[in-house]
């Protein structure tokens, strides 16, 4: 005989579970007010976001030569701008700029020993005032000075080493090579030089059409002003500063006008100096219209506040003469991106876009300090904005309505009226009557929690995570710059995505290389890079070999 014992499922703690599905589900349908960073975040502005666009492109023109007279020898240099139109390395910037290291150019040789027989003058007059120990008179001023005009006058001061060297905003130096030339609006030429440095994947700038602007559009000049760059070679600005350009903005206020030779220039009010010479003038749109080439004040009998620009229409006929027609580069486009994607606060888009930018230009100021702004921006952004940064707002979307739709199945699930199951228990008859109403209680099932290992540890000796130690787990430790992928995350562009896997093998614990850029090191940065190594307890791990971050390896 059988005996069937009727059992209804336990509905304690049903309510609190919907109750606590049913407050999620509000909140993730209450996800795009959410907060981009918990902290405040360094943005971007529209108009700072263009001339950051702008200013890689800028170079700075240093022209340099030596002059000799006798046992003296003095070194003029002189600065100007310029503007990358190729990312092979060709550049436009003014005639006046080029001139003194156009080496066919005769009135270039007499400028030189113009420009260097005052200084020369000044060192012999500083060297007999040091042999006699005082202050030369005026008349044995004088004396010196006419025994050195019979010098000057019969050549015998020779000119050597001419060079012009360009300089980008990152401090790499190019030197540079004169494609094809004009001379100074002064002497009835066009005043452009077209140089060619040896170069690739630089930055550009785009090249617009002059003919087109119009009285009051507005005007962007980027250039080297004298001024600052000798301020900084006067020691009140770091070496650093003179490769900062300096921004200006104006209005064009005449076009189609013809300077006193008859050549074509735009007029701005927008300020230029010497040093801005051969720097761009960009239209609205971001494309250079006019090349800064002088401006004219009271000194010269004029208003001040007149600057002059050559039309870039005027310039191209010299690019053609050089047989390179304008192009963009990788850069430009990656630079874009990285800056669309800050301006736009999409923080892991744009770290991992700044280091593309910093791996074809290293070390380029603006990129480096809006890489670590954004990782610092990353840092404080939530989770949620996080992964909308990482997958984009429709796929995040697309997910939350599918998590949604899954909670109200099972919200709707948990509030159905459940129908009491039967659950048949069979007793021997020998078991019948009153003893086999007592309960028999069964063992609880108690899940064993799962024992973790570990292979060691790495102890941060250096850097942003100086004194952090990390456990290796079986699966490994990833070291690098993605923090999506990796454990250890180092936010320097020295540090590849992905550089170095510390792995547990059969025979021990293994330092790997992951193809990195700047390479890996045990024990010394003088030692070989590796590509796979076993490590020993106490061993010294040293990511790059220049500053590089240092971790040691514990076995136990």
């Amino acid at each position: 005989m059988q005996i069937s014992i009727a059992m209804r499922t336990p509905t304690t703690g049903r309510s609190w579970a919907a109750r606590w599905l049913a407050a999620l589900a509000a909140c993730l349908m209450l996800f795009p007010s959410v907060p981009v960073c918990f902290g405040a975040a360094s943005l971007l502005s529209p108009e700072s976001r263009k001339d950051l666009e702008l200013q890689p492109g800028v170079v700075l023109i240093y022209v340099e030569f030596k002059a000799t007279l006798g046992p003296w020898s003095v070194t003029p240099g002189f600065w100007g701008s310029g503007f990358l139109y190729r990312p092979d390395g060709y550049l436009i910037t003014n005639g006046h700029v080029a001139q003194l290291a156009n080496e066919k150019d005769p009135k270039a040789q007499r400028d030189r020993i113009l420009i260097a027989a005052p200084m020369v003058t000044r060192a012999v007059l500083e060297t007999e005032a040091k042999q006699l120990n005082r202050q030369l008179t005026d008349d044995e001023k004088e004396k010196v000075i006419e025994e050195l005009k019979k010098y000057f006058e019969a050549g015998t001061m020779r000119i050597e080493s001419m060079s012009l060297t360009v300089h980008l905003s990152n401090g790499a130096s190019y030197v540079g090579e004169i494609k094809a030339y004009s001379d100074p609006i002064d002497e009835n030429g066009k005043d452009i030089a077209i140089i060619k440095i040896d170069g690739k994947n630089l930055p550009t700038v785009a090249l617009g059409n002059s003919d087109e602007v119009n009285v009051g559009d507005t005007l962007t000049v980027i250039g080297y002003p004298g001024e600052a760059t000798n301020a900084t070679l006067s020691g009140l600005f770091s070496e650093r500063s003179a490769l900062i350009p300096t921004v200006t903005n104006g209005r064009i206020s005449a076009v189609n006008k013809t300077d006193y030779k008859g050549t074509p220039v735009l007029q701005s009010e927008a300020t230029i100096n010497h040093g801005n010479s051969g720097g761009p003038a960009f239209d609205g749109n971001g494309k250079v219209v006019g090349i800064a080439t002088y401006t004219l004040n009271k000194s010269e009998g004029s208003v001040s506040g007149l600057n002059f620009f050559v039309p870039i229409n005027t310039a191209m006929e010299f690019v053609r003469q050089a047989g390179a027609d304008p192009e963009r580069g990788a850069f430009d486009r990656v630079w874009h991106n990285a800056l669309d994607a800050y301006a736009g606060q999409h923080w892991y888009q744009a770290h991992e876009l700044m280091g593309s930018v910093l791996e074809l230009m290293p070390n380029e100021p603006d990129a480096t300090r809006l890489q670590l702004q954004a990782a610092e921006n990353l840092r404080l952004e939530n989770p949620l904005a996080y992964w909308v940064d990482r997958l984009g707002i429709g796929m995040v979307t697309g997910i939350a309505a599918a998590l949604l739709i899954a909670l109200l199945v099972i919200i709707t699930l948990l509030f159905r009226k459940p129908v009491p199951p039967k659950v048949a228990l069979t007793v021997p008859q020998s078991q019948q009557g009153p003893a086999a109403s007592h309960a028999i209680a069964a063992e609880p099932f108690r899940p064993v929690a799962p024992q973790t290992e570990s292979f060691g540890s790495l102890y941060i000796n250096n850097g942003p995570l100086s004194g952090n130690r990390f456990q290796i787990p079986k699966k490994g430790l990833l070291v690098g710059r993605d923090p999506a992928q990796c454990t250890v995350v180092l936010p320097d562009d020295t540090v590849s995505k992905e550089h170095l896997w510390v792995v547990p093998l059969d025979n021990g614990v293994a330092a790997i290389d992951r193809s990195s850029v700047n390479g890996t090191f045990v024990n010394s940065t003088d030692s070989p890079r590796i590509a796979k190594m076993l490590l020993k307890n106490g061993d010294r791990i040293f990511i790059g070999r220049k500053s590089p971050t240092e971790m040691t390896y514990f076995s136990e």
